[in-house]
């Protein structure tokens, strides 16, 4: 939904008058006539009367409804709506046809006809408003349903809807206000294509004050305009409802959309984002979670080690969630078939005893065995652990694990990849290419097989590659397939980070593969593998007495964004794109529910975050430890 404030009831209906002009203009570019649904009220008169005195606008090519009608009146009555679109709009421009509801007839005769004639074809433009209470068309909340199988319907109206007949001068008292009506129900209403929601005044304002930061339900059947992203909503100053008042403002968030740099209006609680007026001041950021789809442990907490308790898991998606992560797979490294079950259980158990771990969670990353035993290739993953791919082993790790093993690392280069990337596909389970000394012809078989994704492009492969070709080009070179890299000033050198930026665009995911020494405070450590390491302030992680040979990554991933941003080569959008929604886009395959929200603020090209909510819920505010 988008919000357009104004100050004045006239340049609201202007403002709202315009926007449907320009609509219809760009609508009749794409098909000969256009089908406009009008609602009959006092509040759309500016926006009508503006709309009548067009030139723009050839009304031959609009086919015209409305959206209710009383039943029982005369058809002479001015009350009708038909009536009052006829003196406000039909009866002044020249359509190409209009149809009226009829209320004097046999209500189910009206019902079916009508409804047939709107299911004729799309609805391309709805004009309405919103009802003192809440109600959008006749569908006040005791009648009001979100998945009406029902286009047309009768209804008996709400009192406080009849009142306010009265209120808007339509009736002089209440008796004389019918008490049963025809309405086009909710969903047909949604399902325009382009909906402008004209709402002035008042007595208005609460109803606008729960369509924008209430519960959505049919207690306020507006507030479904929220799901609808093509919803233009226009106030003027008197149904304005900001400020917030709590309790609303514990779940309604102003920033800008870390996306577009658009002040938007957050309901966390509904998922669901209003687009405010480019000059409405706000002084913070909010973005959806960050998505670490590789990361082998943080702040102490290993998960590749079998001395990890359930608890530590805890502690280490609480850390995340400080720094906006709020989802992750944990990344389980090459080891043997029985030390990698071990592994999995211990996330198993994690999950089960902690609803917080349950959620943060969404599957299980397997780095190996499945690599290339090469020097360079496998990295610091243990040569005698690495083999070849394993069906059977996928089936013991399907079976126990409790999350999805969303994600397999292999080199396709290894004998039964080709079936076994097959075989993963066909259970949706994400492939990438990775520790691997694939040639081309790997490479294109594995894609057509399924892989989709680089693991840490630019890393696990050796010191000196042949010029050309070798795996790096062969991988930048293919369309679909994904690449995931570590942008953390250490891994890959900036020149390599443009070039993959500009070479993927979306397809290019960042992840910190960082270890269980991310998160630390700089020193020295005994690591799991390859002994000593050194921690340094600046977050790089080297073996002991050999500075120049990384040990890991000893950055999270909101660090990574930090290091793009201070080295300029990413914009902020960009930079948080890479890291929560396009990740997340692909684990899901396009397919996102749920939606993370992290609330920040930008100093020195850092990201400061404020508040955290996972799954509508406050699960960190760092704005307490800040006072």
């Amino acid at each position: 939904m988008n919000l357009h404030l104004s100050q004045s009831r006239n340049e609201m209906g202007i403002a709202a008058a315009k926007a449907v002009e320009n609509k219809i203009e760009s609508l009749l570019k794409e098909k000969e006539y256009i089908r406009i649904i009008f609602a009959a009220a006092p509040s759309q008169s500016e926006m009508l009367n503006y709309l009548t005195s067009s030139k723009r606008i050839p009304w031959n090519r609009i086919i015209a409804f409305h959206m209710d009608e009383y039943i029982g009146l005369s058809k002479d009555s001015p009350a009708l709506f038909s009536n009052f679109l006829k003196r406000h709009l039909f009866d002044l421009v020249p359509f190409h046809q209009v149809h009226l509801l009829d209320g004097e007839g046999d209500p189910d005769v009206e019902v079916k006809r009508y409804s047939k004639l709107l299911n004729e074809a799309p609805i391309d433009i709805v004009c309405l408003g919103i009802g003192e209470n809440g109600h959008i068309a006749f569908n006040d909340p005791p009648v009001a349903d979100f998945n009406d199988p029902l286009a047309v319907k009768k209804v008996v109206l709400e009192e406080s809807c009849r009142q306010q007949q009265v209120n808007d001068g339509c009736f002089e008292i209440l008796q004389d206000v019918p008490e049963t009506a025809l309405t086009l129900t909710i969903p047909v209403l949604i399902k325009g294509r382009f909906l402008y929601c004209v709402v002035p005044g008042t007595t208005k304002r609460n109803a606008v004050y729960q369509s924008l930061f209430g519960e959505i339900s049919t207690s306020c059947p507006a507030s479904i305009l929220r799901y609808s992203e093509n919803c233009d909503l226009f106030l003027d100053g008197d149904s304005n409802p900001f400020p917030i008042q709590k309790p609303e403002a514990e779940t309604n968030i102003t920033a800008y959309n870390v996306l577009n740099n658009q002040p938007v209006l957050l309901n966390t609680k509904s998922n669901t984002l209003v687009q405010l007026p480019l000059d409405f001041a706000v002084d913070q950021y909010v973005g959806e979670g960050l998505v670490d789809i590789q990361i082998n442990g943080i702040k102490g907490v290993d998960f590749n080690t079998t001395l990890t308790k359930p608890e530590a898991i805890l502690e280490a998606s609480k850390y995340l969630l400080s720094k906006g992560v709020t989802t992750y797979y944990p990344t389980i490294v090459t080891n043997g078939f029985d030390t990698i079950l071990e592994l999995v259980e211990t996330i198993n158990k994690a999950c089960k005893a902690y609803p917080l771990v349950n959620s943060c969670v969404a599957g299980l990353h397997i780095e190996g065995p499945f690599i290339s035993s090469k020097p360079g290739a496998k990295g610091a993953h243990p040569e005698e652990f690495t083999r070849n791919p394993s069906v059977e082993f996928l089936d013991q790790l399907q079976e126990i694990s409790l999350k999805p093993i969303a994600l397999i690392t292999l080199a396709p280069e290894l004998e039964g990849s080709e079936e076994f990337i097959k075989t993963c596909t066909n259970r949706g389970i994400r492939v990438s290419i990775g520790h691997s000394l694939a040639t081309g012809d790997d490479v294109q078989m594995a894609k057509e097989a399924g892989a989709s994704l680089a693991t840490h492009l630019g890393n696990g492969v050796p010191l000196q590659l042949q010029r050309h070709p070798n795996i790096i080009w062969e991988l930048m070179a293919q369309e679909g397939i994904h690449a995931s890299i570590i942008a953390d000033g250490f891994h890959l050198p900036p020149s390599f980070l443009k070039v993959v930026f500009r070479a993927k665009g979306d397809e290019c995911l960042l992840v910190s593969d960082a270890t269980c020494f991310a998160g630390m405070a700089p020193g020295e450590y005994d690591s799991p593998i390859g002994g000593q390491v050194v921690l340094e302030e600046s977050g790089r992680l080297s073996m002991k007495g050999a500075k120049g040979l990384l040990a890991g990554a000893g950055k999270d991933l909101l660090e990574n964004i930090d290091y793009l941003l201070e080295s300029k080569l990413l914009p902020l959008s960009q930079a948080w794109k890479k890291a929560s929604v396009l990740p997340s886009k692909y684990m899901a395959a396009g397919k996102v529910s749920n939606k993370d929200w992290v609330v920040f603020k930008l100093g020195d090209n850092k990201v400061n975050i404020q508040k955290v909510f996972k799954d509508g819920d406050l699960v960190c505010d760092n704005t307490t430890t800040q006072k």
